[in-house]
């Protein structure tokens, strides 16, 4: 058996509960205090290590709402997520065709996300994206990079685990420590790196400067996700900038 494993926002779609609820939550994001107090309560979650609590947002939007003595002014998301439209663009244009490619090659797709499933799954159902099995915090009772957080794909009948993202700090640090192959997805890739042939990417001897310089910027946006800091810097081990690259790659 192999399994692929993709993470969602930035993999293979562009952010969909992000994108959901942004109509709603700009106008209190454009307010410093109540910012400020989700980003401290985010990063509160985070020091305590709780893999579900952590993107919680329905109950982060709670805990703030009481702790600043809001009125109720937070979106309520579960409501969203079954009524809200829902725009099919989100999708990557090549995730479709590429994600079926996978599937008739005998590969078993697996959606790996650090957002809960109970938020995730209506999105990825809804926007019709092909999975086999969901990976969640609230399904794992582990976050990546925690190496538990594939143990619901990893038994005695699997060969080969894939795993596939875009954030340094979490999926291919994950999928280094679970020992898994680790495919870094670029989409916004320099037109160099293009250039560089999918298979020499990884031998750039720009490599190890720019991923340091990328997990620095991702640790300050979203924090060290699991209990520890790896030994060694994330190492892909290969790097594309979508997923009919990747198609090329597993042949």
């Amino acid at each position: 058996m192999h399994w692929l494993t993709f993470d969602l926002d930035g993999t293979l779609a562009d952010w969909p509960f992000r994108r959901l609820l942004r109509p709603y939550m700009q106008p209190l994001l454009e307010q410093p205090h109540i910012r400020q107090a989700l980003r401290e309560e985010y990063l509160h979650r985070l020091a305590q290590g709780d893999p579900i609590r952590v993107y919680d947002w329905g109950d982060i939007h709670r805990v703030v709402q009481e702790k600043l003595g809001l009125e109720p002014v937070f979106p309520p998301i579960p409501k969203l997520l079954l009524e809200a439209a829902l725009d099919p663009s989100w999708v990557y244009p090549e995730v479709p065709a590429a994600l079926a490619a996978f599937q008739a090659r005998g590969y078993r797709i697996a959606i790996a996300t650090n957002g809960l499933a109970k938020y995730q799954q209506v999105l990825v159902d809804r926007l019709a994206i092909p999975y086999d099995r969901m990976l969640a915090p609230d399904l794992a009772q582990a976050i990546k990079p925690q190496p538990a957080f594939w143990q619901p794909v990893l038994n005695s009948q699997v060969e080969k685990v894939v795993h596939v993202g875009d954030l340094l700090s979490q999926d291919i640090w994950g999928a280094n420590q679970a020992v898994l192959t680790a495919v870094w997805i670029w989409r916004s890739m320099p037109e160099d790196w293009r250039r560089t042939p999918v298979h020499q990417r990884t031998q750039r001897k720009d490599l190890d400067r720019f991923i340091e310089e990328r997990l620095q910027s991702e640790l300050a946006e979203h924090g060290l996700v699991g209990q520890s800091s790896p030994n060694q810097p994330p190492q892909p081990d290969h790097i594309v900038a979508d997923l009919e690259e990747l198609l090329v790659i597993l042949k």
